[in-house]
């Protein structure tokens, strides 16, 4: 019983840390900044995969074994704490994304660069131009 406990804590927690690490790469996606981001899927590629492995531990053998209660309580407090990960991630990152690293800041530097052009009624014989504004 006691390690049915330990089993569903760490699950708890690891989940906790998957959705953290899912929403700083998901945040970090939608950057500026692709070194940020290859960090941050390490990590949640990396956390992820441990979660894979609790789960079965967790769900898979419980409902093999007939404990569908046991399948049951793992699949809510891994759905809750997910949640509850991924809410605190993005409280923090709008508190302390800045600079490149920032949502949308991509969409930001494309933004500053216009396209202007002449056409001749889609005949695909305009010129076009780039221009900083």
């Amino acid at each position: 019983m006691l390690e049915n406990v330990l089993m569903l804590a760490l699950l708890g927690v690891m989940a906790f840390f998957q959705n953290m690490a899912f929403t700083l790469v998901s945040r970090s996606r939608n950057s500026a900044d692709p070194n940020y981001h290859r960090y941050c899927a390490w990590g949640s590629n990396g956390i992820w995969f441990i979660c894979q492995i609790l789960i079965v531990k967790n769900v898979w053998v419980a409902i093999h074994q007939g404990q569908w209660w046991y399948a049951g309580l793992a699949g809510l407090i891994y759905t809750i704490m997910t949640t509850e990960g991924s809410v605190l991630m993005m409280k923090r990152l709008l508190k302390t994304e800045s600079g490149a690293r920032r949502v949308g800041a991509r969409l930001t530097e494309l933004s500053k660069t216009k396209v202007t052009g002449s056409g001749s009624g889609g005949s695909g014989s305009g010129s076009y131009t780039r221009k900083s504004g």
